[in-house]
């Protein structure tokens, strides 16, 4: 038996909206990186861009909604962690 896999044509448009997809949102991250880096005074990756603002997501879900006390403390513990996480990145890129 043969292994060979042949793509066909709607195997070639998955793979080139697949890739639109992957660059429609990438877009929006490198000019928030760009933003970071201007705020910070460096150049900032995606990865550390992602991490920021997973620690923003997490201090507004922590800070601004009117729920229950379990679920609150869910949140801080979300933001401590993700702080942390974003400390110890930005500090070992330097």
């Amino acid at each position: 038996m043969n292994n060979e896999m042949t793509m066909t044509a709607s195997g070639v448009k998955t793979a080139q909206v697949m890739k639109m997809v992957a660059m429609a949102i990438n877009r929006p991250l490198n000019v928030l990186s760009l933003y970071y880096g201007n705020v910070l005074g460096r150049k900032m990756s995606i990865k550390q861009t992602l991490c920021l603002l997973n620690a923003q997501v997490a201090f507004i879900m922590a800070v601004f909604p009117a729920c229950s006390l379990f679920l609150r403390v869910l949140f801080v513990v979300w933001l401590v962690t993700a702080v942390m996480k974003c400390r110890e990145m930005l500090r070992t890129s330097c």
